[in-house]
């Protein structure tokens, strides 16, 4: 019995050397940390060796992993998450919207147009523009743009360019050329077109309505999609 008493005491004093021997290489406190387990409990400092958390709990529980070069980060209490994940993620159209025209800060309609233009400038006749994520929002006044706006920018490439939403996008007039629609278009369910006061498309096309144009816009190739990807995934590691 003494013998075993011994042994269970030695096992646990190896058991504490090893614990005191480990050094965090990061020890965040003062934190708000949810931990997103079952119990939704809420730590105040977490341990990380290895890019892997050791400890979890109060300051007292890290404090003994705090060695000479733990880095020790005061969250100051902020919240502290385990890390983002987005399940609404569209991954590839984010990888193509980096190669393509981009007007999603363009702060007025002059700027909107001189962004594409200046885009069309590069690209090969017959080449579409496409991209945009726009807001005529952030416009004074915020009325919506039109073909005549961007048409002598574009005279030899067709343009598509959706609104940030992806609810509606514009077309120039060699676009909607090529789709041939015009004044007889009819309206389709669940969508519109914007119409000047001639009943003529005035350029913008709302939801099911944009199907008018897509349908004539070339698919990606291969390659295309494969670069897309690429570069979305550059991109994520740009932010991890």
């Amino acid at each position: 019995m003494k013998l075993l008493t011994s042994a269970i005491l030695f096992f646990v004093l190896v058991l504490q050397g090893f614990a005191q021997s480990i050094s965090a290489d990061l020890v965040i406190t003062n934190a708000n940390i949810r931990t997103m387990d079952s119990k939704r409990t809420v730590a105040r400092s977490v341990a990380v060796v290895n890019g892997k958390i050791v400890a979890i709990g109060s300051e007292a529980d890290t404090k003994p992993l705090i060695g000479a070069k733990t880095r020790v980060i005061d969250a100051k209490g902020r919240t502290v998450i385990p890390g983002f994940n987005d399940a609404h993620v569209h991954f590839l159209e984010t990888g193509q919207q980096l190669s393509l025209v981009e007007l999603r800060d363009a702060p007025t309609p002059e700027e909107f147009v001189r962004r594409i233009r200046d885009f069309a400038a590069k690209l090969p006749k017959g080449r579409w523009i496409l991209g945009g994520k726009w807001d005529h929002e952030n416009w004074k006044p915020n009325t919506l743009p039109t073909a005549a706006m961007i048409d002598a920018a574009t005279p030899d490439n067709p343009v598509f360019i959706d609104r940030l939403d992806g609810h509606m996008a514009l077309a120039n007039s060699l676009a909607m050329k090529l789709a041939s629609v015009n004044k007889d278009t009819k309206e389709v369910d669940g969508g519109l077109i914007v119409r000047d006061a001639a009943g003529n498309p005035a350029g913008v096309f709302k939801d099911a309505a944009m199907s008018y144009i897509n349908r004539v816009v070339p698919d990606p190739s291969f390659d295309e999609r494969s670069d897309a990807a690429i570069a979305a995934t550059e991109h994520a590691h740009h932010w991890a």
